[in-house]
């Protein structure tokens, strides 16, 4: 997938330009009027060509260790809110190591994958593990719910910003073409 033009992004030196944000003021203008308060929460995206999740896929969880700021308790990620657009989706949590994308794929069984990670440039197991499944699947999105200053990868790549409720809703809705 290519990242969109700098007209797109706003012009030269707009919104993103050259760090690899796309779409954000767009997205956030679709979403700004809708119910729910899903403008605070659009998602910025890329996208050349995207078909839409139209079926229950596979959602990978990388999930950094928890730290004070942000606890074992706190919910996040779009596997609840795909849940509840695409009946039947499941997840799988991953942690760390080197057989993580090969577990990924293995339980997918043959869904679509949604590789959902929170700061992955911080996390280099994670973002090994994203090299390795995104050229093993290159249909799976990818959706950044922390900073997004790693290398945007695969089908679809989505970057929230965050990782409230409200942008696991926004990234849900982006990947199910809602």
């Amino acid at each position: 997938a290519r990242g969109l033009d700098a007209a797109e992004q706003g012009g030269p030196g707009g919104f993103g330009a050259g760090r690899g944000f796309t779409g954000g003021d767009r997205a956030r203008r679709r979403h700004r009027d809708r119910p729910g308060g899903r403008g605070a929460g659009a998602a910025d995206h890329r996208s050349a060509g995207f078909v839409p999740v139209t079926s229950a896929p596979y959602v990978a969880a990388f999930t950094p260790v928890a730290n004070i700021a942000v606890g074992d308790e706190t919910p996040w990620g779009v596997a609840a809110e795909l849940a509840r657009l695409l009946p039947g989706t499941t997840t799988g949590t991953y942690h760390s190591g080197n057989s993580a994308p090969e577990q990924v794929i293995g339980a997918a069984e043959g869904r679509r994958i949604v590789a959902v990670v929170r700061d992955a440039h911080r996390h280099p197991w994670m973002a090994l593990a994203l090299v390795a499944l995104t050229a093993a699947r290159p249909d799976t999105v990818v959706v950044e719910m922390g900073v997004p200053q790693a290398q945007p990868r695969g089908g679809l790549y989505i970057a929230t910003h965050g990782a409230a409720r409200v942008c696991g809703r926004a990234a849900a809705e982006v990947v199910a073409g809602v």
